[in-house]
């Protein structure tokens, strides 16, 4: 079974128009769904057909609706409950723009925080793999992922984490690490404090032997946008250049390569199979309207064509 995590899920309200009219009325047909990063996981695993559950902290009746949509996607879920109500976020889309209101999120307390890490630590013994994705609610202190990475690692088990700013720095400052994390080329040369292109990758290589901070953990993968992604496992780099193929919503693919990178890593997979299951999720999920969805019968076509050589 696959573990993932969502400490801050929300209720994700789209909203199409072809013209958006500011400070006067716009009529809308919203599109609702079970939001945040790991249950974009949660969504694409489901597809692959993986015994997964999800868990996290939910609130209120927005809580109550957000565990609804999970139902509808088929998503097993044990959530931890708190008082106050889980947030929405909205995504206007319009003239070809994507405007989004981001709510914060309800702020934990410390029982229900300890409430929560009880019940992680019962999960991650049923697990075969745990992913750990997106931010922290307020009330949540930065180090809280590497508390949980600990957990997961001192029960054996494969942890994919997948965060940025404080939380991340925390994770990587401390003893336990997890098997895996997945920035941007952005965020590395923010952490390294470089300036990389994807033409300096010989350069980024040995900035990242030479951090402590990135030398016990087994899979650093850097996602490059179109020019596609770089990752360092235990000694070997590999370079992975995606297929040229048009992309109609990016939104959810990083979900979706973590989905992919856990789905290989709890079968025991090879490099080759983990970097190819990840690279393809990504892309299909962007070649899908939906967001954390796959267009499924282009699997062969997608992961036959992704490009990967070491460096």
């Amino acid at each position: 079974m696959i573990l993932t995590v969502t400490m801050n899920p929300s209720i994700d309200t789209a909203y199409q128009l072809d013209h958006l009219v500011i400070d006067d009325v716009n009529r809308v047909e919203p599109k609702k769904t079970a939001g945040g990063k790991g249950l974009n996981v949660s969504r694409v695993l489901v597809q692959l057909g993986d015994d997964v559950l999800a868990t996290g902290l939910l609130g209120g009746h927005m809580g109550e609706f957000l565990a609804d949509r999970m139902d509808d996607d088929h998503i097993p879920h044990s959530f931890t409950a708190i008082a106050g109500e889980s947030r929405i976020c909205i995504a206007v889309l319009h003239e070809g723009n994507q405007t989004e209101f981001l709510e914060s999120g309800p702020t934990v307390a410390p029982e229900e925080l300890d409430a929560f890490t009880a019940h992680f630590a019962e999960l991650v013994e049923r697990a075969d793999c745990v992913t750990i994705s997106g931010s922290l609610p307020k009330g949540v202190d930065a180090g809280y992922y590497a508390q949980m990475v600990k957990t997961a690692v001192d029960a054996g088990r494969p942890v994919l984490l997948d965060t940025s700013g404080a939380a991340l720095d925390a994770a990587l400052d401390a003893p336990v690490k997890p098997t895996l994390i997945k920035p941007n080329l952005t965020e590395i040369n923010g952490l390294l404090g470089t300036s990389f292109t994807p033409d300096d990758l010989p350069e980024l290589r040995r900035a990242l032997a030479a951090d402590t901070r990135f030398a016990a953990i087994p899979w650093v993968v850097v996602t490059m946008g179109g020019a596609g992604a770089v990752a360092f496992h235990e000694g070997r780099a590999y370079r992975v250049v995606m297929p040229d193929i048009p992309a109609v919503n990016a939104t959810g693919s990083g979900d979706s390569t973590i989905a992919g990178f856990a789905h290989a890593i709890a079968r025991g997979a090879d490099d080759d199979t983990v970097l190819r299951c990840g690279n393809t999720c990504g892309k299909l999920n962007a070649m899908d309207p939906q967001t954390g969805h796959l267009v499924m019968d282009r699997w062969d076509e997608v992961y036959n064509a992704v490009a990967i050589s070491e460096l």
